[in-house]
């Protein structure tokens, strides 16, 4: 900090966050690589407290969307269906008999499919994306017909039964299917429709004995350019296999331990594994087209995970170039899939706190965290210099099964406000010597409200963003606090993106600040809504996906912040006669002069803007904070004119897309727009490198230490704010204790 402001900073790290094992992941998309990357490409991951998250690979990846899971659940298996012309649909699989169509737009289950043949382990969609087969514990490969649209999920039929746990699906084409099962076996299934062999066994190709235990296949690719299965088992194998005569051509004993995930490229040239010895191999096929039988080698493996991989996918397109992999470590490795041996790799924070999970009250000094169905309060005390400045004075545990989707805390700490997808509960707080008495209060209203956002206005008003998108207030201490007032919303319109991605039209942000209310939508649309008069109007309508808002009464304003890191500053108290004039009266001074002049620490960071407040005793200061870093910014001043060549928004070392088809793009992108795609690789690469090697505690430059400042000191973060006027909280999670108590596979070391 400057010398002419101390602050006294908490670094809170009893918040005991862990973020859950990612146990699936799926791109939305099928390769192409003669097509620039389509602007609703998504990666969902899934996680094993039965979280999914959608997350965009634009702009050096980021979280749009939180699908809360529930008490006992788990993802054990997620596919995408792509259909042109019809909205994504995603499909997940996780310990029971049932396959979850979710719906997109409000994070709810759209459609639960019982498939009444036992617990499901697997499950595969075919190339037309109409069929979905699932592996059951009992034997059982069912296939379900989806050509009915969204929500309709009908059976198809289930194929000749065996013995063994299907533990992994795989189809060819339309016409068969390839299962893994428990007894060591790969067999294959007819699927064809009025084919005489149509559910029948054909094909069964058995892998190597374990000497103590049953050899487990636990996952089989097909590999269309070379009609070969690819099997990965239990015994650390990799098998290449004839797909016609049911023989194998190759095996290779690289792992050290089980081999969980496979994935291939677009071309079928390289074939990925990984397991729980933690590395990736790399499998590569000779094309020299002089040879008649191109045979397979162990070309290269990394060791980039801290425990077993769980999971691993890749996608290409002209602009796109990924293999992204997850498992026990919680955290998402992201690899260049062509240069895979000698590449860039980046590391995702264990922690990306876009869905907070932890909110702080200035004014009785608490802390609120809230994980699955558990929430716990904590108060901090006045004395900095004490061992344990903290305790925690409140547990609350709920019997409900669905995971907690948002919380809200009255100023006056005393009305907690729990929200879940399904259901509102409300508690009275009372402070009883060192501890907080917790009271259930009775509200039908908001125990029929599912809830995604919520914020309070005062100490009884709140405001409700519902799954629904309906927006009201309730005053909790009125007679009539069970008659909402609906706040009326401005309709946005569909566009193509809107229809492939349901929930990009849908309220993300929720801020509240007096008589007004900020929201934000995953389009970028922002609108402003009067408390008193109800109504809304629209601020403006950007083209980026929105990470932070914040509302800075005293300026009169409203602060945004963009996927690409860029901040925007708007006048809010134009007056009604300035609405039609030209948008660009809509921005404050401050951002007409810096919104594309920021300090080279925000143009290359690699997280993105996740919270915004003001400074308590400065309301020009604003914070900024994601997931490694912390940074200050003087509004009154103007940032020096960098008067360097402009850097296109690119690449920060290949690991994200460098296309030009933006975020809501809805038209086909001219081929020509990828053009010079590398002027600035180096430029990028070495501006990165400089945040690594300097420490960027130190101001690098003097004349503006006083307005601008940045530390990438605290990490990773889950939440920040200012406690009091001189004090900043901030809650970190300890790496260490982040990671999962399940014991890595021990590698050997290297002695030179």
């Amino acid at each position: 900090m400057t010398s002419q402001q101390r602050m006294i900073v908490h670094r809170c790290r009893f918040v005991d966050f862990t973020p859950a094992t990612i146990t699936s992941l799926a791109f939305s998309h099928k390769s192409n690589i003669d097509k620039l990357t389509p602007s609703d490409l998504r990666l969902a991951i899934g996680r094993s407290n039965g979280n999914i998250e959608i997350w965009n690979p634009r702009n050096n990846w980021f979280q749009e969307m939180m699908i809360e899971g529930g008490k006992d659940r788990s993802i054990e298996g997620l596919c995408w269906s792509n259909v042109s012309g019809e909205s994504l649909r995603l499909f997940s699989i996780g310990g029971s008999t049932v396959v979850t169509e979710w719906d997109l737009a409000t994070g709810l289950p759209l459609r639960n499919y019982d498939c009444n043949a036992g617990v499901i382990w697997s499950i595969s969609i075919n190339d037309s994306q109409d069929k979905l087969s699932v592996g059951c514990d009992n034997g059982t490969v069912v296939l379900i017909d989806i050509s009915g649209g969204p929500g309709v999920l009908e059976h198809d039929t289930i194929l000749m039964r065996q013995e063994a746990r299907v533990l992994t699906l795989a189809w060819k084409k339309n016409d068969f299917v390839i299962g893994g099962c428990s007894d060591g076996r790969i067999r294959i299934w007819s699927a064809q429709k009025g084919d005489e062999n149509m559910g029948r066994l054909l094909h069964t190709m058995k892998v190597d004995k374990a000497k103590r235990e049953s050899t487990l296949v636990w996952s089989v690719i097909y590999l269309p350019r070379t009609d070969q299965v690819v099997s990965g088992d239990s015994t650390g194998s990799i098998k290449f296999w004839d797909f016609q005569f049911a023989t194998l051509n190759q095996s290779f004993k690289a792992h050290d331990a089980d081999v969980l995930c496979l994935t291939t490229d677009i071309d079928n040239n390289y074939v990925f594994s990984a397991g729980v010895d933690r590395k990736i191999f790399q499998f590569s096929q000779n094309t020299n087209k002089s040879q008649k039988n191109n045979r397979w080698v162990n070309s290269s493996n990394r060791l980039l995970h801290g425990n077993d991989i769980r999971t691993i996918c890749a996608y290409q397109s002209k602009g796109a170039d990924f293999l992204v992999s997850g498992g026990v470590e919680k955290t998402l490795v992201i690899n260049s899939l062509t240069s895979f041996s000698n590449g860039n790799y980046r590391k995702m924070p264990t922690v990306e706190p876009y869905s907070k999970n932890v909110l702080i009250n200035k004014e009785q000094r608490l802390i609120v965290s809230w994980n699955e169905s558990t929430v716990k309060i904590w108060t901090m005390g006045i004395e900095s210099n004490s061992e344990q400045n903290y305790k925690l004075v409140c547990k609350l545990n709920l019997k409900d099964e669905q995971n907690i989707s948002t919380c809200a805390l009255s100023p006056d700490g005393q009305v907690l406000v729990v929200g879940r997808p399904s259901t509102t509960k409300v508690f009275h707080l009372q402070p009883i010597g060192a501890k907080l008495k917790v009271t259930k209060l009775d509200n039908e209203l908001l125990l029929k409200t599912a809830t995604k956002l919520a914020k309070f206005i005062d100490n009884s008003r709140i405001v409700i963003c519902s799954c629904e998108d309906e927006v009201f207030i309730v005053d909790l201490e009125s007679e009539e606090d069970e008659k909402p007032q609906q706040i009326e919303l401005l309709e946005i319109n569909s566009t193509k993106s809107s229809i492939k991605v349901p929930y990009i039209n849908r309220i993300n942000h929720l801020e509240v600040d007096q008589d007004i209310a900020v929201i934000s939508r995953g389009c970028g649309a922002v609108d402003i809504l009067n408390l008193n008069t109800m109504k809304a109007k629209s601020l403006v309508r950007l083209n980026n996906f929105i990470t932070a808002v914040h509302i800075n009464s005293p300026r009169k304003s409203v602060v945004v912040v963009t996927a690409e890191n860029k901040i925007y500053e708007f006048n809010v108290n134009l007056s009604p006669e300035a609405e039609n004039e030209d948008n660009e009266s809509l921005l404050t001074q401050w951002s007409k002069n810096n919104t594309e002049n920021l300090p080279k620490e925000w143009k290359t960071l690699k997280e993105n803007c996740v919270g915004i407040f003001t400074d308590m005793k400065n309301s020009n200061m604003l914070w900024f904070w994601g997931a490694t870093w912390i940074s200050r910014i003087d509004f009154d001043v103007d940032f020096p004119v960098n008067k360097r060549r402009k850097q296109k928004k690119r690449t920060h070392e290949g690991l994200t897309i460098t296309d030009e088809s933006n975020f809501m793009n809805d038209e086909e992108d001219d081929e020509d727009d990828d053009i010079d795609m590398e002027i600035n690789e180096n430029l990028n690469v070495l501006l990165s490198q400089g945040n690594k090697i300097k420490s960027t505690d130190s101001h690098r430059h003097e004349e503006s230490s006083n307005y601008f400042f940045f530390t990438d000191k605290y990490r990773p973060l889950l939440f920040v704010d200012s406690i009091s006027s001189d004090e900043l909280a901030i809650i970190e999670r300890n790496l260490l204790c982040s990671h999962s108590k399940q014991k890595a596979f021990v590698q050997p070391k290297l002695v030179f």
